[in-house]
């Protein structure tokens, strides 16, 4: 006798009413509310990425508007109607995948179709799941059902990419948009589905399926699956990070470890020991660039990442306050770059190892200038220098030498030769206390915009513009200055202490004027370094 199928997770906790779907409160709500005054829509558009309830919640409102004993906006479940849509025997609604089906003779054979009244249901609902898959034809033939559809007709539509669908068709439909879930919302339907299987777990096992579900509930749901089917009698957290392929935290711990005390030795025994137990090393680097991230994120919110135990908590505040906001941009901006490189090389291991004896050597210092000896000169705010005028007239101030002000050679230091360059300034500059009031209003908008400005590589004026360069290495900085909010913080600033006039520019300076790269050049000297 051949043994049933078990069912997955995912479908056999897959909700059955409003009231049962996790998160989308406020479009459970409006569609809820549309049921109960009767004014539903011809044509509704769920968008949102995976696993997020789009075509759940499309089968559920289906079976609500069809619905012969209604409760409260949400489907009995229990009338002829409902059990006929639940067990697909009733043809009144049918899902379409538009990924296979998406010739105009498919659309052509809906448009046949939904002229004929429901046989039983109230309404003739179609779900086109993936309806950006539709070709172009295909699109034209739905936009003409939708203009003028049959008051028995209901369409509902679902995309992972909207942005793929036509204006035309997105006017005509009432769109929704799915968000990912909380971790936390994910974490309380694990639990609730773990203990009516009877299972043992643990919080912070449920914590990190949660993190590595994207917020898609589906993921979370596979992943749990898979784990269950590995697991004895209770769900830990050692045992997910072995099911994912993870790297246990106390790797990442010496590997931060060596990195902060510029000592090899704890990241290479990581490293070998990760080999060892068969790691993925490109989800190391993940793992290395997300933990980074966190340390960073802590000096802003104090916020620790909710899978850590207690010790690995302790572990994480106190290199948390040890490490510089420079050398985690940094480190991120190297890790971010190498992690091309695992593409294109059989062996991760050896990619790996170089890219962290890299990060050992990074410097806790302002890297627009190479490194010259041990004692480095205090940092100086940049100079912003050309045509225009600057909002507040400044007063210029003699040159001071600066200490250490020539070296061993007799040659003048970078800080003097820095101090000349500003001495022939046009009378038009805007000063060193014009960009510090700039920085200042930037950092008391955000503390962590105003940090990125701390590794600023050039900075100039121009035609009212304020020109803001990084080096091609800061390529995490340019990104995170250059989306919607940061921008709009910089140019706020700029009007504050510039004028209304004033705009910001934020680009990269050319690769061959990379600071960096000549300080890499210098501390590996045997190690050939090609721009890409």
């Amino acid at each position: 006798m051949v043994e049933a199928i078990m069912q997955a997770l995912y479908r056999r906790y897959r909700p059955r009413t409003f009231d049962e779907v996790v998160g989308q409160e406020t479009t459970i709500t409006a569609l809820k509310n549309q049921l109960s005054e009767g004014r539903v829509h011809h044509a509704y558009l769920f968008s949102g990425t995976r696993g997020t309830g789009k075509t759940s919640v499309a089968k559920i409102f289906a079976r609500a508007v069809n619905c012969l004993d209604p409760h409260e906006g949400n489907p009995c479940n229990e009338c002829e109607v409902c059990r006929g849509i639940l067990e697909e025997t009733l043809f009144d609604v049918m899902e379409i995948d538009a990924a296979s089906n998406n010739s105009v003779d498919d659309i052509r054979e809906i448009k046949e179709n939904v002229a004929y009244p429901p046989a039983l249901a109230k309404k003739k609902v179609y779900i086109i799941d993936e309806v950006h898959m539709l070709s172009k034809g295909a699109f034209n033939a739905l936009l003409k059902i939708l203009e003028e559809p049959p008051s028995h007709a209901l369409f509902i539509l679902a995309t992972t990419e909207p942005e793929k669908i036509p204006a035309t068709i997105l006017s005509r439909s009432q769109r929704f948009t799915f968000l990912r879930l909380r971790d936390e919302e994910i974490v309380g339907e694990l639990s609730r589905i773990l203990d009516e299987e009877k299972r043992e777990y643990t919080e912070d096992a449920l914590k990190i399926i949660a993190a590595h579900s994207d917020g898609s509930m589906r993921d979370s749901l596979s992943i749990l699956d898979q784990i269950i089917s590995l697991s004895g009698e209770k769900i830990d957290g050692e045992m997910v990070r072995k099911s994912l392929g993870l790297t246990e935290h106390e790797g990442i711990f010496r590997m931060v470890d060596g990195i902060l005390s510029r000592d090899p030795r704890p990241v290479m025994d990581a490293i070998d020991q990760s080999y060892r137990n068969g790691r993925n090393f490109q989800l190391l680097l993940d793992g290395l660039i997300t933990y980074f991230r966190d340390l960073l994120f802590y000096r802003y919110a104090e916020e620790v990442p909710g899978q850590l135990t207690e010790d690995e908590a302790r572990t994480f505040t106190e290199q948390a306050n040890a490490v510089e906001e420079s050398l985690a941009f940094r480190t991120i901006d190297l890790l971010q770059k190498g992690r091309e490189s695992f593409k294109y090389t059989p062996n991760q291991k050896i990619v790996m190892e170089l890219l962290l004896l890299k990060a050992l050597r990074l410097e806790d210092a302002d890297i627009s200038e190479p490194p010259v000896r041990d004692e480095k000169p205090k940092r100086k705010a940049p100079v912003l220098k050309g045509k225009a005028s600057p909002l507040k007239e400044t007063e210029k101030k003699p040159v001071k030498p600066a200490e250490n002000s020539v070296d061993e050679k007799g040659s003048p230091s970078p800080a003097l030769r820095e101090e000349e360059d500003h001495a022939i300034m046009k009378d038009d500059q805007i000063d060193d206390s014009t960009w510090q009031q700039y920085v200042q209003s930037v950092q008391a908008k955000s503390v962590a915009c105003g940090a990125l400005l701390k590794d600023v590589a050039g900075i100039s004026a121009e035609n009212k513009a304020l020109f803001i360069r990084y080096a091609p290495s800061f390529a995490f900085h340019l990104k995170m200055l250059k989306s919607e909010v940061n921008f709009k913080i910089l140019e706020e600033a700029a009007r504050d202490v510039l004028g209304d006039e004033w705009s910001v520019v934020v680009e990269d300076m050319k690769a061959e004027d990379d600071p960096v790269l000549e300080s890499m050049k210098r501390v590996f000297k045997d190690t050939p370094i090609e721009l890409e």
